[in-house]
């Protein structure tokens, strides 16, 4: 019997460091997890999104480096504009290449906020209707002397603005 006493007592101390080690190396797992996803976060952030920038630092980013421009013409009620946002602008791909070659902007195409674009004052929306778009979302593409050309409207799948972005990169 006293065998068998000594024997259980060594099983429930093992059992016991067992458990102690087990859930010590768990809360291990946790502490590893949230610390990598919150140093993947902050890091990828920039990489994950297009730097957008506004149309009044866009002349001075371009007068010290300059690229191609394109300009996301959208409406705040247009759902094929936030579908661009959601899927084309937010693919890998898309994001990198934009990051590496362009200026990106956002556009109201309705909005009241004053820019300062080509060296005259005047809304979002009066911006939008001079370069004659013809529906929400449209995307201007304009070279690196800020030369606009035709816009391009409606939805446009991640694999098809990858292309333009490329060919308009290159051929221009």
């Amino acid at each position: 019997m006293e065998l068998q006493n000594q024997y259980f007592s060594i099983m429930k101390g093992f059992f016991l460091n067992m458990k102690a080690l087990t859930a010590l190396f768990a809360i291990l797992v946790i502490l590893a997890a949230f610390t990598s996803q919150g140093t993947q976060q902050t890091k990828s952030k920039a990489d994950s999104e297009i730097q957008w920038v506004t149309l009044n630092d866009l002349q001075e980013l371009n007068k010290k480096e300059p690229r191609k421009v394109f300009i996301d013409i959208y409406a705040t009620w247009c759902g094929p504009c936030k579908l661009m946002d959601k899927k084309t602008f937010s693919d890998p791909s898309i994001v990198q290449y934009v990051n590496d070659n362009y200026y990106a902007v956002k556009l109201n195409g309705e909005g009241k906020k004053q820019v300062n674009i080509f060296g005259k004052t005047m809304t979002e929306a009066e911006l939008a209707y001079s370069f004659q778009i013809r529906g929400y979302p449209s995307i201007v593409f304009m070279d690196e002397s800020m030369q606009p050309y035709e816009p391009v409207a409606g939805y446009i799948p991640a694999q098809n603005f990858i292309k333009m972005l490329k060919q308009f990169n290159e051929d221009s």
